[in-house]
């Protein structure tokens, strides 16, 4: 029914309406005529709550950075970004001055044991002969220990560099690879991020990337303070349109100056596959109890939200101080569960509403 055949039934209304703004007359009939139509008010579930973008992240318990054990400039990557790697598999490939140095002085003590063990056993067939002294084999044998310390030192250096001790004696059959290093995972994981290129220069212990753990993922968010602040460490949140939850496990205690945000990071509590950078949408539920009005319910009126409740021979107007909740809202205790609200002809509704509070 079109709104202007409805007008001389709303002018009607209007003159025996009672004084009382709040309250809207009408009969069953009048309902039907209007064409108005109601819901009920139900419960919030996990779903229900204010929406915030979240991003998924590696456990911070698990991530780790990779460092250079050596400064050198980088060749080349193996490994693409968000990959999984194996523990000890090679990641990048680095040139560098100071491996060279070490691998050739590595080179030279080799070559010094080598040839200290060599005197070594010629002075001790010699002693046996009785050519040599003992103090003559003492002093030899002091030497070729020395040269082991040295050369197992720099061994234990170029290990940090992932030079075993086959790969240490392969340097002398392949001089290429001098001053040639593979950058190798401290643990498996995914390399989830890389923040220097091919031919950048990196200093020593400077991070080039980093890898997260293969442990469960979690989510970062930053939500108002109003609304983060009643969360605590154990709570349990849902994600919007999704079946997992989190559990909330660190919440940032001091407030972000420009957006007036609190950080908050959440644990997922069943496997999952997402990856990170991936984002989702946190539901936060209201700090106190209440109900869940639907959203075609609700009447904006200035600054001021209104919905039109069932009662006895009529319809009560109530403003009320509503949070989102999805696509719906949350109404603290002043309304129950099961209260019948209007979800059509609340326009017509508002219209009468500001003729009663002219009609005096």
């Amino acid at each position: 029914m079109r709104l202007q055949n409805l007008m001389p039934w709303i002018l009607m209304v209007l003159t025996t309406a009672v004084n009382a703004q709040e309250f809207i007359p009408l009969t069953d009939e009048d309902i039907m005529r209007i064409g108005l139509v109601f819901a009920p008010v139900g419960s919030p579930d996990r779903q229900s709550g204010n929406r915030f973008p979240a991003t998924v992240v590696n456990s911070p318990e698990s991530v780790s950075e990779l460092a250079m054990p050596f400064q050198g400039v980088l060749e080349r990557w193996y490994v693409s970004t968000g990959e999984y790697v194996h523990e000890a598999e090679v990641l990048a490939e680095i040139r560098s001055q100071e491996v060279l140095e070490l691998q050739n002085q590595w080179l030279t003590a080799k070559a010094e044991l080598e040839q200290a063990d060599f005197l070594l056993s010629r002075d001790r067939t010699l002693l046996e002969q009785g050519i040599v002294s003992r103090q003559r084999l003492q002093e030899t044998e002091r030497v070729a220990t020395h040269a082991r310390i040295d050369l197992d030192a720099l061994g234990s250096i170029l290990d940090q560099a992932g030079f075993d001790a086959e790969a240490l004696e392969a340097l002398e059959r392949n001089p290429e690879k001098l001053g040639v290093f593979g950058l190798q995972a401290p643990k498996a994981g995914y390399l989830t991020a890389r923040s220097i290129t091919p031919g950048q220069y990196a200093q020593k212990y400077q991070a080039i990337g980093t890898l997260g753990g293969s442990e469960q993922p979690w989510l970062r968010v930053d939500i108002p303070v109003r609304y983060a602040i009643a969360l605590e460490p154990g709570d349990i949140l849902s994600l919007a349109g999704l079946s997992e939850t989190v559990t909330v496990r660190f919440r940032e205690l001091t407030v972000e100056e420009i957006t007036q945000t609190i950080e908050v990071l959440a644990e997922f509590n069943t496997l999952v596959s997402y990856l990170p950078g991936q984002v989702m949408s946190l539901v936060v539920p209201p700090a106190e109890d209440g109900a869940l009005i639907p959203g075609n319910a609700v009447v904006y009126s200035g600054d001021q939200t209104i919905v039109y409740f069932r009662a006895a021979g009529g319809v009560e107007a109530k403003i009320l101080d509503l949070e989102p909740a999805g696509g719906n809202f949350f109404a603290g205790p002043e309304v129950r569960v099961g209260d019948q609200v209007v979800i059509q002809g609340a326009a017509i509704l508002k219209g009468i509403q500001l003729g009663l509070g002219q009609s005096e």
